[in-house]
């Protein structure tokens, strides 16, 4: 739900279709399916609006079932709320405006839509079980005026987020301040409590999938912001007791390119 800032160095730029592991050296696709075939969660990142990176999530996903996995989709891109019209849209009784509309996603999301319909045709093809992860964002919006303790005494519809790393505090305050707000270090606070909801609120729905759908693999569609240095989604999934996460990010193929190895364990160009 959040864009990192610009670092002050330029990370790795990759041509479409190059992977790099965690540790920068080239791997191949089919490498870096092998190692996702072992995780239990896998966390693929997008820039929510870069039909490519759509395009790229797809092939990743297409490349597990043809190697015989189960795959389960676990959606940002949703609340909770709209769990009932992912499960008609997969099962095939809605259109693709029908569920449009039926999902609110020009509300609810915002981001154009047909970027997303290759991943989303490809799990009513395959009809592969969609989880809606996000929460209403009323609740977030709330940590963030109030901090979580005073919205949580209202109802609560994640548990209290696992404390971040030092580091994740630091890059949040740099996104903080690079949208214009004051150096205030309450409300700097209430800004890190309402960005980790989110990453509690996928990380949750994850392990409830995984749970749900033991003999799956549950993939994760969200920002790469939730993904980048393990320090969101898979902080959060590790608290939980979910060990078995690999993580990939799609990356441009020239400049501005904010990402440096290490921040997942592959990075891939996707444009």
């Amino acid at each position: 739900m959040f864009a990192s800032p610009a670092p002050a160095t330029a990370g790795l730029c990759l041509p479409a279709g190059q992977w790099v592991d965690r540790a920068g050296a080239p791997m191949s696709p089919a490498a870096f399916l092998d190692q996702a075939m072992r995780a239990g969660v896998l966390l693929l990142g997008e820039a929510h609006g870069n039909p490519a990176h759509h395009r790229w999530q797809a092939d990743v996903v297409a490349g597990l079932l043809a190697r015989g996995r189960k795959v389960v989709l676990g959606l940002e891109q949703l609340p909770r709320s709209a769990q009932s019209v992912l499960d008609s849209w997969v099962q095939g009784s809605l259109s693709a405006e029908q569920f449009r509309a039926a999902s609110r996603w020009d509300t609810l999301w915002g981001h154009d839509f047909a970027a997303y319909l290759p991943l989303l045709a490809l799990a009513r093809d395959r009809r592969l079980p969609m989880v809606a992860l996000n929460v209403e964002r009323e609740f977030v919006r709330a940590v963030g005026r109030e901090g979580f303790a005073q919205a949580a005494s209202k109802g609560a519809p994640v548990s209290r987020p696992a404390p971040p790393a030092s580091a994740y505090v630091e890059h949040l305050q740099r996104v903080f301040l690079a949208h214009g707000r004051a150096p205030d270090a309450a409300a700097l606070g209430r800004f890190v409590e309402a960005q980790t909801v989110w990453d509690r609120a996928f990380a949750e729905a994850l392990l409830a999938a995984r749970r749900r759908y033991p003999d799956a693999i549950v993939v994760g569609i969200m920002g790469s912001g939730h993904v980048e240095q393990g320090w969101g989604a898979e902080h959060q999934l590790r608290a939980l007791g979910e060990t078995a996460v690999v993580s990939a990010i799609p990356v441009p193929a020239t400049p501005p390119c904010p990402l440096a190895p290490g921040a997942a364990d592959a990075l891939a160009g996707a444009g």
